[in-house]
């Protein structure tokens, strides 16, 4: 691929702060941005293809750390949908619009991540158009005597069970073995219905898990459980707190850059928002009409407790993230997908969404969906849009500091300066309809 000046574009870099305007940038062919700045600044070398981008915007391409791979299909989520055929589905949608790096959380069944990501880290890829595979593997759960435990619905038979401090380091010890990139355990009582693993159990797991070199993650949504396994050291937790929410406890010790939270909030969003957004045109690209049709009578067959039950605990997940930026604390982009009816692709976008309607800013809740998921996986090569970094762009048909609904106008994706056929890639889902 010869050297490439794209231009003639606004640029928001990721950082959270910067924005260039009438900006071009210069990629080399190996993919990686060489230059980037006002477009009449640029020296272009000769010979250098031109792609003029017509004043569009441009953004870092979307890193989302935390789903679940596999299991959804159409508007079901089923441990019988999972198939590698539907895994790599799955990351081919999330391509489609604009995720380039893409972790689940601990539902692998069959070594299908692990295989597939290890493939992708031998050598060149065989299909450089998918997203960069991070995986949890199999993560761990304490057991429900007399019921299944409390793990996913879809993946409670693919999550280790461990009760007592020693069992748990053991396994920590056996997933080690598979070099998964992060060690995830649920701290999550389903609602009175299941248990959770004692203090000292999730500190074994944690402790395992860091001797090794992994990072911890839990699963939570109480406020003790997340002070308890931020006491334990835990590297982040997977979702936001409900009731009552955070307090300054738990803000003081998700502070700093050696913790994050993620967000998870629009999955929660779903139960009580208008099913507008289900008709949009970004949606019926890769959603049939049929599953749209099935998700809209989910929502309407709620009952007015059941809908106000969802409002009034979604506005505990927006009141805490507000806390959370005021707080100063490293938010991550978390779009649970694959979980319910949380659509690859979509439901990153409409998570950053979610994230600017509760009051983040536009430009630090692209920052938390690009560049501090890049830092926390370890990726310097990733995230924002500087020289040195691969060419992953996302380039939009308008400006989503004027509507942040605007980050899913997508015109074009590339991967590392090569763009992605979304015309060929739409062929394979769309209906029609």
């Amino acid at each position: 691929m010869p050297p490439t000046c794209f231009h003639h574009a606004r640029v928001i870099t990721g950082d959270g702060r910067t924005v260039v305007q009438d900006a071009g940038i210069l990629v080399d062919a190996d993919g990686l941005i060489s230059a980037i700045g006002p477009r009449t600044a640029l020296r272009v070398p000769a010979g250098a293809r031109r792609v003029d981008l017509g004043g569009r915007t441009v953004m870092p391409t979307i890193i989302n750390p935390h789903g679940h791979l596999g299991y959804l299909r159409d508007a079901t989520v089923s441990k019988d949908n999972h198939s590698r055929a539907n895994v790599l589905d799955h990351l081919h949608r999330l391509a489609y619009y604009g995720v380039s790096v893409f972790q689940p959380l601990g539902t692998d069944r069959d070594d299908v991540e692990i295989t597939l990501r290890d493939t992708q880290r031998s050598g060149p890829p065989a299909d450089p158009g998918l997203p960069s595979l991070f995986t949890a593997g199999t993560g761990l759960v304490a057991p429900t005597p007399g019921e299944i435990n409390g793990g996913p619905y879809f993946a409670t038979d693919v999550v280790h069970e461990v009760a007592v401090p020693a069992g748990a380091r053991a396994t920590v010890r056996a997933l080690a073995r598979k070099r998964p990139d992060a060690i995830k355990f649920w701290v999550d009582d389903r609602r009175g219905t299941r248990n959770k693993p004692a203090p000292e159990v999730y500190a074994a797991i944690i402790e395992e898990a860091h001797r090794l070199g992994f990072l911890a993650v839990a699963r939570i949504f109480e406020l003790d459980d997340a002070k308890g396994v931020l006491r334990a050291g835990v590297d982040g937790i997977a979702h936001m707190v409900r009731s009552p929410g955070p307090d300054a406890e738990l803000i003081e010790l998700l502070q700093g850059d050696t913790v994050f939270a993620c967000t998870s909030m629009g999955i929660q969003r779903t139960a009580y928002d208008d099913s507008g957004w289900l008709d949009e045109p970004a949606v019926a690209e890769t959603v049939s009409a049929a599953a749209r049709a099935e998700v809209r009578a989910r929502i309407a067959a709620l009952s007015p407790a059941d809908v106000a039950a969802a409002e009034a605990s979604y506005a505990v997940l927006e009141e805490g993230l507000r806390a959370y930026v005021a707080g100063g604390v490293r938010v991550l982009l978390s779009a649970d997908t694959g979980a319910r009816t949380q659509f690859f692709g979509i439901a990153e976008h409409r998570e950053v969404e979610s994230m600017v309607r509760a009051g983040m800013p536009v430009l630090q809740a692209i920052r938390s969906a690009t560049e501090l998921p890049a830092e926390v996986l370890g990726l310097p090569d990733r995230g924002t849009l500087a020289p040195g970094k691969r060419a992953d762009l996302l380039v939009l048909d308008a400006d989503p500091r004027d509507d942040i609904a605007h980050t899913r106008a997508i015109s074009a994706v590339y991967f590392a300066g090569r763009a992605l056929d979304r015309a060929r890639l739409r062929e394979r889902w769309t209906d029609g309809t």
